[in-house]
């Protein structure tokens, strides 16, 4: 008598968990230039039924397009990555997802301007940069509980109480990036603060301590005191990570 089972929940996210990272080497190794940007919310949601077996719906590889042309990937590579799922599910394409994500990405990419990856006034990364980044981290990029973690360094606000001037925000992007430099850390300015994401080692938390003090140090001390907070990353923090 043949039985049949239906898989656990533990079963499927572990299935779409495999089938997430076959994709995303698998696009890759197809020439996806830029890794921190591969991942968006989006993509669960074209794993999730081809994981199960399922066709991909029309509105899901819809909004999957959608989200490429808003982040200002080209139609050549989005359609490149898309093929790369089903090169990792060892399924044969589906042109209906395909054409439907070729429509969701021409919807929106004459209309949307790109989102950039670079703060304009610190050369810092960009709060949705940098919230890509710490998922994508989170996903892919731990090698243990821990590896990974967001200092935020908070820095005193003006006198007036609006925002730090353009001159000494774009020192500050200077003096942060010149600190992390060959450390792989990602770093954004948001409400008054540095947030760093990075990998936790030695080296690397003496490089955030000395940002730090070279942030104290800058000009007359307009941003001393700061103050200092750790967050080590996983799955619960990259869904806490700072947004606004």
């Amino acid at each position: 008598m043949t039985s049949f089972r239906t898989k656990s929940a533990a079963e499927r996210t572990f299935s779409q968990h495999h089938l997430l990272r076959r994709w995303r080497i698998a696009s890759y190794q197809k020439g996806w230039r830029f890794r921190a940007d591969w991942f968006l919310p989006e993509v669960r949601t074209v794993v999730i039924p081809l994981a199960s077996g399922e066709h991909i719906p029309a509105p899901a590889a819809k909004l999957l397009g959608a989200a490429r042309a808003r982040n200002g990937v080209s139609i050549r590579e989005t359609l490149i990555d898309f093929r790369a799922l089903f090169t990792a599910a060892e399924r044969a394409l589906d042109v209906d997802a395909l054409l439907s994500i070729a429509e969701g990405w021409a919807e929106v990419a004459e209309t949307a301007p790109a989102i950039s990856c670079t703060d304009v006034y610190t050369g810092l990364a960009t709060p949705a940069h940098f919230q890509r980044r710490v998922h994508e981290v989170a996903e892919f990029g731990a090698d243990g509980p821990g590896s990974h973690a967001v200092a935020i360094i908070s820095l005193p606000l003006p006198r007036d109480g609006r925002s730090h001037c353009w001159t000494l925000l774009a020192r500050i992007g200077d003096a942060v990036k010149g600190e992390l430099q060959g450390t792989g850390a990602t770093a954004m300015y948001q409400n008054s603060a540095i947030h760093i994401l990075f990998s936790v080692s030695a080296s690397n938390l003496s490089r955030v301590l000395t940002c730090r003090a070279v942030l104290e140090a800058l000009g007359d001390g307009p941003l001393h005191p700061s103050r200092m907070k750790f967050h080590p990353l996983s799955g619960a923090a990259a869904t806490a990570a700072p947004r606004d």
